[in-house]
């Protein structure tokens, strides 16, 4: 396979590149001879209505012109998209997530299972922040690339600040221009480009009064800073205590230094929403889970622009949960079996899940609630399951508690969408899809969110599946 961007995998039906004759396998070079050096590339200079295309087939060089709406997309799947053109990461954080996954292909449980190569890559991408909100640390900028972010105006990014404070940002950060994070900030702002930001706290590192400033210094960039998300650190069993430098060794929250930066981030949010109407400062799902305090209204997160970094996800779930279960069937026409399966951290709320499901008859719906043995039992959080830890779940729930039901009753295995890759071929680990079903045995069915376990439901009521849903397996 070309290790190019501009490779076409695959060309949409009716779509103005399928009109003008491109077909996969073309390698697009340039358009409006600007050449095409990534996804970035391609949306900015796709924007214009006539377009000339420069194109090589087999070796041959052809020109193709068309025209379209404005905001009308050309229709290209890209192969290879855009993993080649990934900056790789200079930085030497404290709390990487590479460190926190075992070494390559790392015998877990007897199996010869290591992770997918591609989570070994680590980036600090800015087009990766803009494309797909990914976080990112601005100490991987060279003047090419402000020069870039000028021209195309990639607004909003993603920023880990972690700390505003110089000096302690460079211990944590061990990058390049580590310490100058509000310099960066303010001259993104120059650009007119705003940014969303982070702050992964870790127990007696960055957080007491390191927090006050950070959230204090961040707040003054306003309106180019248009939001601070607080994360506690992500430990696994492979970082668990990992020391670095001076800093503190890394370990996970306790319960009361949770509730103590609550209610910090608490005090903040209330001034915030008296001066600007809005909490500016949010604290993702996880501090929740561990104190158990109770979620917040939807109106607390307003757009949710940092969901994907688990910020508002729980309340977006139970919302939208409480509106689907009332479109419910009431029956089923086939005798089912669900295994519904989710991590730990979540377990509330998916058994609440569940309970309602098992109102409807002719189903049983029994939760699963996978332990991660592969990053350990600190990492609670669903798409961090593998697939070899939810196989050995299931095989031993299978060997405790014989399922006592008829050959007659439909069987299904519920996974939520996240624990695959983006392509829906394989988990975290190097199990692929295929695979877990082949093992499994059961009907495999992943599902997204509570609208597409609500449209498994309504299939099942009907006896179709519809084709929009990620299934996998035989009925």
């Amino acid at each position: 396979m070309p290790k190019y961007y501009g490779w076409v995998r695959e060309i949409v039906p009716e779509s103005p590149a399928d009109r003008v004759g491109l077909v996969p396998g073309d390698l697009i070079q340039a358009i409006n001879g600007r050449p095409l050096r990534d996804l970035i590339d391609y949306h900015y200079l796709i924007a214009d209505e006539e377009l000339t295309l420069e194109v090589s087939r087999q070796q041959t060089a052809l020109t193709l012109t068309l025209r379209k709406d404005v905001d009308e997309d050309l229709g290209i799947l890209f192969g290879e998209e855009p993993a080649p053109f990934i900056r790789n990461c200079a930085n030497k954080c404290v709390f990487c997530f590479i460190d926190g996954l075992p070494k390559r292909h790392t015998p877990q449980r007897g199996l010869p299972l290591g992770m997918r190569d591609t989570l070994y890559i680590k980036d600090d991408d800015y087009r990766y922040s803009f494309l797909f909100g990914n976080f990112i640390t601005l100490t991987n900028l060279k003047e090419l690339d402000w020069q870039r972010l000028a021209e195309q105006h990639l607004s909003p990014l993603f920023v880990s600040v972690h700390t505003t404070e110089p000096e302690l940002r460079r211990q944590m950060v061990d990058g390049p221009r580590a310490g100058e994070i509000i310099e960066h900030i303010q001259r993104l702002g120059d650009l007119g480009i705003q940014v969303h930001t982070q702050l992964v706290l870790c127990p007696g590192m960055n957080d007491a009064e390191h927090i006050d400033r950070s959230i204090a210094d961040l707040a003054a960039l306003r309106p180019h800073v248009l939001s601070i998300s607080a994360v506690p650190v992500g430990v696994t069993k492979f970082n668990n205590m990992l020391k670095i430098g001076n800093l503190p060794a890394l370990r996970p929250y306790t319960l009361a230094e949770a509730e103590t930066i609550v209610r910090q981030v608490r005090h903040w949010q209330r001034r915030f929403e008296a001066e600007i109407g809005e909490p500016f400062v949010y604290l993702s799902d996880e501090w929740y889970y561990l104190t158990g305090k109770p979620f917040p209204r939807a109106t607390h997160y307003g757009d949710f622009a940092q969901a994907e970094n688990g910020v508002g996800m729980t309340r977006r779930h139970l919302d939208y949960w409480s509106r689907v279960r009332r479109k419910l069937p009431a029956r089923l026409p086939h005798p089912t079996h669900i295994t519904l399966v989710t991590a730990t951290m979540a377990r509330e709320v998916i058994s609440a899940m569940a309970a309602d499901l098992n109102k409807i008859e002719q189903l049983r719906v029994d939760l699963l609630c996978v332990e991660n043995g592969f990053f350990g039992p600190l990492v609670t959080v669903a798409g961090l399951l593998c697939g070899q830890d939810i196989l050995h779940a299931i095989a031993q729930r299978r060997q405790a508690e014989p399922a006592q039901l008829g050959d007659d009753w439909r069987r299904i295995v519920l996974l939520p969408r996240i624990v695959l890759d983006n392509a829906g071929a394989q988990f975290l680990d190097d199990v692929t899809v295929a695979s877990f079903q082949e093992q499994v045995g059961d009907r495999v069915v992943f599902a997204k969110d509570a609208g597409e376990i609500l449209e498994l439901i309504d299939a099942l009521a009907s006896d179709t599946l519809p084709s929009d849903l990620v299934l996998v397996g035989g009925r």
